[in-house]
């Protein structure tokens, strides 16, 4: 059992950290951000080559314009002069339809040879993986974490959690240079299930970290009270 005053350890994590891999095989084209850059959600970090994938698209968005353009004149000889057949003007609303749809499909395959950011974080690794080097689906190529805020992990005594509930915040000691500097952390996971073995529960808490001081995997003392 805890004493009270006592400091249980705990180790720090980023709040989101995801390895992402290649979405196809093929040859790494562009590498557009280096080790410790800042991303943001949807940037695009790593391409393969696309020079295929992207003529494809052009040919496909110019024959939708060609498409739209011809629906539309047919549309306005209709509106005045009632000399478009229904058939006509159905079949060539159909033409730009199906245009269309050809579009979007070679823009989510070019889509498809990008590895995009899932959530804005920092480059921690690429993994060895160079510009010109192959790859293959599901190959992993870059380590992405969230450092914005900081999860910590804590194995908790059974006994010792009656009086804890989600959203309450605890002291924590040991994240910053200044070891005995306090700060707070909220709860955000207590786990239903206690280990048989050792009867510890699993604890969750986040906080804050606007300024990337305190470092993933370090040690972290957490005071119940």
């Amino acid at each position: 059992m805890a004493q009270e005053g006592q400091w249980l350890e705990g180790i720090t994590h980023p709040v989101m950290d995801s390895t992402l891999g290649s979405p196809n095989d093929g040859v790494i084209g562009n590498r557009y951000f280096e080790e410790g850059d800042s991303v943001k959600q949807g940037e695009v970090i790593i391409e393969l080559a696309t020079e295929i994938e992207k003529l494809e698209v052009e040919r496909r968005r110019i024959t939708m314009n060609l498409a739209q353009k011809e629906w539309d004149r047919l549309r306005q000889l209709a509106e005045k002069t009632n000399s478009v057949s229904a058939e006509r003007l159905e079949t060539s609303e159909g033409s730009y339809q199906i245009a269309k749809a050809d579009y979007e499909l070679a823009r989510a395959r070019l889509k498809d040879r990008q590895v995009i950011a899932p959530f804005s974080g920092v480059i921690a690794d690429f993994l060895d993986h160079e510009i010109g080097e192959g790859t293959k689906v599901g190959n992993p190529i870059v380590r992405l974490v969230d450092t914005s805020r900081i999860l910590l992990v804590y194995n908790v005594p059974f006994e010792e959690v009656g009086h804890l509930i989600k959203g309450q915040r605890l002291p924590i000691k040991g994240v910053y240079q200044d070891q005995d500097k306090i700060a707070e952390g909220e709860i955000i996971f207590l786990s239903p299930v206690v280990d048989a073995a050792s009867g510890l529960l699993r604890m969750k808490l986040v906080m804050e970290n606007p300024d990337q001081l305190i470092k993933p995997g370090v040690m972290a003392l957490i005071q119940l009270r």
